[in-house]
């Protein structure tokens, strides 16, 4: 990993071409995330517009020969790329993978307070959305139930939620093949990722809110994100202390590409995991050594 972020960060046309090519295909976009915020947490936020510049002429090439549509794509990339230079030149210059990840979930919940100040009722934006959605799977075959109405009232927090996944992962990519250039290991401080107590008392907040039935826009799903993060820091953590085996991690990895319900059990058992170790610290006994 380190010999390939070595290269990786040796030629700014590379780091352009690794940006632009990936960003239109999901999930290697996440990759193309990861490249800029390791440019920008290593060179620093001119480096990475630089790339940016460089990785934008390359993606407006790209899409006008594709027959994309170039202004949606270049207008998302522009504003995509600006969070992961800003990002990761915090992580950079603060050297605390704990500040740009507050920094990314206090971005997603203004995103979402902007998102439904744009709309005004986002429950009626989503709702012909999600009929022209299911109409299209019933034409396939899919009949799938559901209950459009609920889906409306928190598909925008799930979209954001979406988002700001996709960004730590981005963030936790990027850092690391930073640390791998410069000879550190981003370990230590994934294992002390915590969101502090601005983040879990929105989140207690919130959750009092949603139990008086008080519409949220899915909010809540935007903080089941934060803190599975945090409960995934606080098993390698753990981990670590206990001198788990090197693979260890595949035991959480591996049912959930098994079993879907798996993957819903896991997730909830992290956040919950997360937000628990967030008020009651669960790793304290680090203080005693």
């Amino acid at each position: 990993m380190s010999a390939f972020a070595t290269w990786l960060a040796g030629r700014r046309i590379r780091r352009a071409v690794i940006v632009a090519g990936l960003y239109p295909f999901p999930p290697l976009n996440i990759l193309s995330a990861a490249t800029v915020v390791m440019s920008a947490s290593l060179r620093g936020p001119r480096e990475a517009l630089l790339d940016g510049l460089v990785a934008l002429a390359l993606l407006i090439a790209m899409s006008l020969a594709a027959g994309l549509d170039t202004v949606s794509l270049a207008g998302t990339a522009v504003v995509s790329w600006a969070v992961w230079i800003g990002l990761g030149w915090l992580a950079g210059r603060s050297g605390s993978l704990t500040l740009a990840v507050q920094a990314a979930v206090l971005l997603a919940l203004l995103g979402l307070g902007v998102f439904v100040l744009a709309t005004g009722e986002p429950v009626s934006f989503w709702m012909p959305v999600l009929e022209a959605l299911y109409a299209d799977l019933s034409q396939q075959g899919l009949n799938i139930p559901a209950d459009l109405p609920q889906q409306a009232r928190i598909m925008s927090g799930g979209l954001l939620a979406f988002v700001l996944a996709g960004t730590l992962l981005a963030l936790l990519f990027g850092l690391a093949w930073a640390c791998g250039v410069v000879g550190r290991d981003i370990g230590d401080g994934f294992r002390s990722l915590r969101l502090g107590y601005v983040i879990g008392g929105l989140a207690a907040v919130a959750g009092l809110l949603a139990l008086a039935d008080i519409q949220l826009y899915g909010v809540l799903l935007i903080f089941a994100v934060a803190f599975t993060c945090q409960g995934a820091a606080v098993v390698a953590w753990w981990a670590q202390r206990l001198d788990w085996p090197r693979s260890w991690w595949l035991a959480l990895v591996i049912p959930p590409l098994l079993l879907v319900e798996f993957l819903v059990v896991e997730l909830a058992a992290l956040a919950a995991l997360g937000f628990v170790d967030n008020g009651f610290s669960l790793r304290r006994a680090s203080d005693r050594g």
